[in-house]
C-alpha cells in the first residue's frame, strides 16, 4: 500500500488543495487527477455515480498523485467499506452530528482491533505491494475525514473532533447555512460565525481541519486561518467557468458599439 498522500501532508501539518470530481467518467477522472492538486474527492452523495461508474473512475485515477477520497453517500459502513475496498485512500463521511455518528463512521474505515471494517480489499489490496503489504498498513494509511455540516453538531463539538482515530475534519459551509436557516444567504455572518468555531475547536485540540472553499481568494484566507485542507472547484465548476468565458467571449466577439452584429460576405472573389 503507498503512503497516504493526504494524509502524508496533515501529518507534516501542510496544507493540501482538493477537488471534487462528479462527473462519472474515466477521460475527465484522469484530466482531474492530472490537474496537480493534492486531493480528488470522488462525491458520491450529490451525483448519480453508481458503484460500478466508481470502480472506473478510481481506475482512472490509478495513475495520479493525489489522494483518492471518496465522499460516500452517508455513514453506511457498507458503504465506507465498499470505497476503501476498491482502492480509496480515505472517505469523507457526510453530515456527523454527534460522537456517536463519528465513532461510527471512523470505526468503519479501519480493521479490528483499531475498527469494524469488513474484510475484503479485492481492488485496494493489488494495487501497491500485494495483500500482505496493504493489510499491514491499511490501518496507518487510511485517512477517515468528518464533515461537520449541520447546526446540531456544534452541540457535540468536541465530542466529535476528538473521536479516536479521527484523521480530519472537513466543514461543509452550504449545508451548515442551510441547517441554519440561511438557504437563501449561504454567506450569513453568522455561518461564518459557526465556521470560525468549528475552526478555532479543532486548532485547540491539534485536529486538522478543512473547509469547503471553492475559489482561490477563500482558500487563501483559511488557510492563513490554519486550515490544512481547502477546496478550489469541481469538474462541474471548471466546466462551468468555460462555459461562461466562452459565452462572454462571444458576446464581445459579435457585438458592435452601435448594437449592430457583424456579418460576413460569401460573395466570390474577382479572378
Amino acid at each position: 500500500m503507498r503512503d497516504n498522500p493526504l494524509l502524508k501532508r496533515l501529518r507534516q501539518g501542510s496544507a493540501s488543495v482538493a477537488s471534487f470530481l462528479t462527473i462519472p467518467e474515466p477521460f475527465v477522472a484522469e484530466v482531474m487527477g492530472a490537474a496537480g492538486v493534492d486531493a480528488v474527492v470522488i462525491d458520491t452523495e450529490h451525483s448519480a455515480m453508481s458503484a460500478a461508474q466508481l470502480h472506473t473512475v478510481m481506475t482512472a485515477l490509478y495513475p495520479s498523485d493525489a489522494a483518492v477520497i471518496v465522499r460516500v453517500a452517508d455513514d453506511d459502513p457498507a458503504l465506507i467499506g465498499q470505497a476503501l475496498d476498491l482502492g480509496a485512500d480515505g472517505v469523507l463521511v457526510p453530515g456527523v452530528r454527534t460522537r456517536a455518528h463519528c465513532e461510527l463512521a471512523v470505526r468503519s474505515c479501519f480493521y479490528a482491533p483499531k475498527g469494524t471494517r469488513g474484510f475484503g480489499p479485492r481492488r485496494a489490496s493489488r494495487l501497491y505491494g500485494g495483500r500482505a503489504d496493504y493489510l499491514a498498513r491499511a490501518n496507518d494509511e487510511i485517512a477517515a475525514i468528518a464533515m461537520i455540516e449541520h447546526a446540531d453538531a456544534l452541540d457535540d463539538l468536541e465530542g466529535i473532533i476528538t473521536t479516536d482515530n479521527l484523521s480530519a475534519v472537513f466543514v461543509g459551509t452550504a449545508d451548515l447555512a442551510v441547517s441554519m436557516g440561511y438557504l437563501h444567504d449561504l454567506a450569513n455572518p453568522a455561518v461564518g460565525q459557526a465556521v470560525t468555531h468549528i475552526a478555532q475547536a479543532c486548532l485547540g485540540h491539534h485536529v486538522p481541519f478543512g473547509v469547503f472553499t471553492g475559489n482561490e481568494e477563500a482558500a487563501a484566507t483559511w488557510v492563513t486561518r490554519g486550515a490544512q485542507i481547502v477546496t478550489m472547484g469541481s469538474d462541474l465548476q471548471y466546466l462551468d467557468a468555460g462555459v461562461a468565458r466562452t459565452r462572454q467571449a462571444r458576446a464581445a466577439l459579435l457585438s458592435r458599439p452601435d448594437g449592430a452584429t457583424p456579418t460576413v460576405s460569401y460573395q466570390s472573389p474577382r479572378t
